[in-house]
């Protein structure tokens, strides 16, 4: 009987030292409305929000970590528990992470905003091409990806450009735009619309333009370390598969894209 009790009490004391090592996911972030907001203030963006519920629905522990966002890719580097969503893929981050099998949101196609005062400079812009062909000048974010259409053609047709750090305020970059540092920049129609209707000073500078041969929109995913345990990634992957098919997902994305 008492030998039965201690191996009872060792049972136990193992199954509690497992569960005190369960894993705990840190999400990392930046603020960067309308995807990454500010926590519990019913305004998380729409990133942090699908992530939280992924992970809830996959029974894993989480915890968030805002920092800037130059740092996050080097933290998701050095933390085999750490991710970072909504990033999209590039061969170069292929190389040196690990991305969700599935996407947790996909993008409008890819806009492009102008100072308003600007617009009939425009007229005869319709393409890609003809906007990096054309004389004016395009603002590049340091350090970024546009996706990898808008990358591609970057790359091809080399426009003037000027390349900027605004750390994690996007806001500046407007405010670069509008005072002349360059003429226009690319965006997700998410995210210009949410900046230039912030304010009415910005809806009245401020205008997103379409480019008629646009693909569809930049594909999102969850970006972890490689040495992320697979079978980590597996509950992952498979709660990603159940959130983003349920109607609040959808409603979500239908918000958002209005």
């Amino acid at each position: 009987m008492k030998r039965c009790l201690v191996m009872f009490l060792a049972l136990i004391a193992c199954c509690a030292n497992a569960f005190s090592k369960s894993p705990t996911i840190t999400i990392c972030y930046y603020e960067r409305m309308p995807f990454f907001g500010q926590l519990e203030t019913g305004d998380e963006g729409i990133l942090l929000t699908i992530t939280s519920e992924i992970l809830r629905t996959a029974g894993i522990a989480y915890r968030f970590e805002k920092l800037p966002v130059s740092r996050i890719f080097d933290t998701v580097l050095e933390d085999i528990y750490a991710c970072f969503p909504g990033v999209f893929r590039t061969p170069d981050r292929e190389t040196l992470y690990r991305f969700s099998s599935l996407p947790i949101y996909q993008d409008t196609p890819p806009h492009y905003v102008i100072r308003r005062a600007d617009q009939s400079e425009y007229a005869d812009i319709h393409t890609i091409k003809d906007l990096l062909t054309s004389e004016k000048t395009l603002g590049l974010a340091e350090k970024y990806s546009y996706g990898s259409w808008v990358d591609k053609n970057v790359k091809e047709y080399r426009p003037k450009s000027v390349t900027v750090n605004f750390g994690d305020d996007q806001r500046s970059f407007y405010r670069m735009l509008a005072a002349g540092r360059f003429d226009y920049f690319f965006s997700s129609a998410e995210e210009a619309n949410y900046l230039i209707n912030s304010t009415p000073e910005n809806t009245g500078t401020f205008i997103m333009k379409e480019l008629s041969d646009a693909p569809e929109g930049n594909i999102r995913w969850i970006l972890f370390n490689k040495k992320i345990p697979p079978e980590l990634l597996t509950q992952i992957n498979e709660a990603i598969g159940i959130v983003t098919g349920t109607e609040r997902y959808r409603e979500l994305v239908r918000k958002l894209k209005e």
